[in-house]
């Protein structure tokens, strides 16, 4: 990941819907799911072995 990266500005995940606003509630967009950014290139989680994913927001 690119600590400089103008686009996802070092958080490593954009918004799907807009990929040139990263994935953050306050500095960017979250209306889609997040999606890796291009200068994310670290390996996806395996979750092979999961059934059920809950996510928790804060607004």
């Amino acid at each position: 990941m690119n600590d400089e990266c103008t686009i996802c500005r070092a958080i490593g995940w954009v918004c799907e819907r807009h990929p040139y606003r990263p994935y953050d509630y306050e500095i960017g967009c979250a209306c889609g799911y997040r999606a890796p950014c291009e200068c994310n290139d670290s390996d996806p989680p395996d979750t092979s072995h999961v059934t059920v994913i809950i996510e928790e927001t804060t607004h």
